[in-house]
């Protein structure tokens, strides 16, 4: 075993060395004998001990000896720029004068077998100094690591710094001061033992109570509880009370009370864990790789928003779902609907986290390529709020692909703290920006109201936020660069997107794959749709299909012996497909929108469901006009005209006499009709004939100029 120089071991249990901690001075390999010194704070001088090596490393052995440690003073830890000239030259005149004796091989070994060594004594005498003084200096460089700054002067252990003292009469403290000579302020009293009960009394009465409260609250409750006699003994006898001061009871609240234990009794155990606590590591201590685990949350957007079919009607502030991986701070998924926090709304957001984003963005009008958004994949584990996911769907829908789904606990949002810093970035980037936004605050009275401003629809909205998400999956973040060694061998800068690559591509990452279609059966909401004649329809406007050879068939059967209903999955984020069952032992059909049901072209599914509330309310309101009766009134009146005429023909002989001959008579009709527009046409003619001579007068007057020759430099 080896015994280093200046080691400290904890002795117990070997004979002739008290217990104690002991510092190795020296070992002596000739004679076989370890100097140690014993490490005691007391005042007393200590004088070193030798100790056999073998003897030592057996009760190393045996567990008796025991490396320690011991811990240097603040004072001697700094460096020599710091040091103040007063304290430099007291050290360097104490090492100057140990210097001779400590340069000596042989002085330690002296000094620890001889009770009063003749070294120490003659090299006094010497140096006209008590032996004493050489023994202090000697028992200070030995204790603190026979360095130099161990001889350091100790002025932290002066004074009474840190202690109470038992006050006199005389009062303590720099009194006010006053710059008005007539005026006496009152001189105070000084802060006595009982005093200070009840200041913690009033402090724990009326300041631990779970809220923030200030210090001169504090103080004047105080007063009126355990000070009220006195106060109204003051009162009657017209004196000062005898009271603490404000400035004493703030000095000994900060005393008495730890700091710590005021601000945790200040507030709420919630917010003490989400604001206040101390931060035991960071978000991403237990996640490895990308893919272990992402984070899901919602969010009210700050911006109201308009309806596509007509922008003065506003529909208020849509929910924007974000899924963000953990590891790598990857937004993986966005969904943005009117739809409130719900398991509705949230599959939507797993939906577009699992499949490709390059056909989501062309919905939107955005061109990518799929290396810019690379996230269509499957984390080891889902963290979300119990709101959405606490119900029993998730655990039948979304963990068997998943695998496990981990439910934050209530008023914690700091367990989700990524997630929720990402909404934070795209308001102050984007959302706070836009027109009709609240700015993330309450409506104040006397400010513009924001639904006045508001001018985006939902789908403007979400175009703007892919945007936003595209800019943040490439912007640089300095917490990712010490997350791993990747990216400083690869030299790529530290954003989300080069740290999301470079895992991939070296095979670093938990992430896994599932067909699309497999993902939109299992976590899109179940619609009833009906196979009908024109083809899949959905509501009452849309109607899909597909291309399987069988579906004219299904339209055929269906117009004769009339529809049947399908089960279907219906994406909120885009009307323009649907998924159909169209048998129940087989999988789930992709049928696209008719062109019949174009207006509903990658429409969201707030605007569809407002174009069915549309047509409810115009029916509602629906009622017949002025014209409308007028016309029905005509018509009354035609009838009514026409059965007083038909009363006032002969009567006939018989029913069959009314039908016979008609098509003698239908013919006679027909030539008296065209009798009489011939008639019409030739009085039309007339009138043309003559405005046609009026024409032909005029033009009989029109004089025509001659046109000017074009020059060949003026040809283009």
């Amino acid at each position: 075993m080896q015994v280093d120089r200046n080691s400290i071991w904890l002795i117990t249990r070997v004979d002739g060395i008290k217990d104690g901690k002991y510092r190795v001075l020296a070992h002596y390999a000739n004679y076989d004998l370890l100097i140690l010194y014993r490490l005691n704070d007391e005042k007393g001088l200590e004088m070193p001990v030798p100790v056999k090596y073998p003897l030592f490393l057996e009760s190393a052995r045996c567990g008796n000896s025991k490396i320690s440690s011991y811990s240097t003073p603040f004072y001697q830890l700094i460096s020599e720029e710091d040091i103040s000239p007063a304290h430099r030259v007291k050290r360097n005149n104490r090492f100057e004068l140990i210097n001779d004796l400590i340069s000596n091989p042989e002085f330690l070994l002296d000094v620890a077998l001889n009770q009063r060594s003749k070294i120490v004594a003659s090299y006094a005498k010497e140096r006209g100094v008590y032996v004493q003084k050489i023994y202090r200096s000697l028992n200070q460089y030995w204790q603190y690591g026979q360095e130099i700054n161990a001889l350091l002067p100790a002025y932290k252990h002066c004074g009474g710094s840190g202690k109470s003292r038992l006050s006199g009469m005389a009062k303590r403290g720099a009194p006010i001061q006053l710059s008005t000579p007539s005026m006496v302020a009152p001189l105070g009293v000084n802060t006595t033992e009982e005093d200070k009960t009840k200041f913690l009394l009033g402090v724990k009465k009326y300041a631990l109570r779970g809220k923030k409260v200030s210090l001169n609250r504090v103080y004047e409750q105080m007063l009126k509880e355990f000070y009220a006699d006195e106060l109204q003994l003051a009162e009657t006898e017209h004196r000062e009370p005898a009271l603490p001061s404000l400035r004493s009871f703030r000095y000994w609240i900060k005393r008495l009370v730890p700091e710590a234990e005021l601000i945790r009794k200040q507030t709420t155990a919630g917010d003490f864990e989400r604001n206040r606590r101390g931060l035991r590591g960071s978000a991403t201590d237990h996640t490895e790789v990308p893919g272990s685990c992402f984070e899901l949350d919602a969010t009210v957007l700050d911006v109201h928003i308009v309806s596509e079919f007509n922008r003065n009607h506003v529909l208020g502030r849509p929910t924007v779902y974000c899924v963000v991986d953990k590891e790598s701070r990857m937004i993986v998924g966005l969904h943005v609907s009117m739809e409130y926090a719900s398991w509705r709304a949230g599959r939507q957001a797993l939906v577009n986290s699992f499949t490709s984003k390059k056909d989501y963005c062309a919905r939107f009008g955005i061109d990518i390529d799929e290396s810019e958004w690379p996230c269509h994949h499957i984390p080891q584990r889902l963290l979300c709020d119990r709101g959405e996911f606490i119900c029993n769907k998730p655990e039948e829908l979304a963990v068997p692909l998943i695998g496990h789904l981990s439910i934050a606990p209530p008023y914690r949002a700091d367990l989700k703290g990524i997630v929720e810093h990402r909404f934070h970035i795209l308001n102050e980037k984007l959302i706070h920006e836009l027109k009709g936004t609240t700015r993330g605050r309450h409506y104040i009275r006397g400010d513009r109201d924001p639904r006045l401003d508001a001018t985006l629809t939902i789908t403007e909205v979400t175009r703007l936020l892919i945007d936003q998400v595209l800019e943040h999956n490439s912007s640089i973040f300095d917490g990712l660069a010490g997350q791993t060694l990747l990216l400083v061998e690869a030299s790529l800068p530290p954003t989300p997107l080069n740290y999301w690559n470079i895992h991939l591509k070296k095979h670093r990452h938990a992430l896994n794959k599932a067909d699309e279609a497999d993902i939109r059966a299992r976590l899109l909401p179940v619609e009833q749709v009906s196979m009908t004649s024109k083809g899949v329809r959905l509501n009452d406007d849309m109607y899909y299909e597909c291309d399987r050879e069988e579906f004219e068939d299904w339209k055929v059967i269906a117009r004769t012996n009339g529809r049947w209903k399908l089960e279907a999955r219906f994406d909120q984020d885009n009307a323009s497909f649907i998924y159909v069952r169209f048998r129940p032992n087989e999988g789930f059909t992709r049928c696209q929108l008719m062109l019949h049901s174009a207006n509903f072209e990658a429409r969201h599914r707030a605007d569809v469901l407002y174009f069915e509330d549309w047509k409810k309310v115009v029916k509602k309101r629906s009622t017949p006009t002025g014209k409308s009766i007028e016309r029905h009134n005509r018509r009354k009146a035609i009838t009514v005209l026409a059965q007083e005429g038909l009363k006032r023909e002969p009567a006939l002989n018989s029913k069959s006499e009314k039908i016979s001959n008609i098509k003698e008579r239908r013919r006679d009709a027909i030539m008296e009709a065209r009798l009489t527009s011939d008639n019409d046409f030739v009085e039309l003619h007339e009138r043309e004939s003559s405005v046609d001579g009026i024409a032909i007068e005029k033009a009989s007057n029109v004089i025509t100029l001659l046109k000017r020759a074009r020059s060949p430099n003026n040809e283009n």
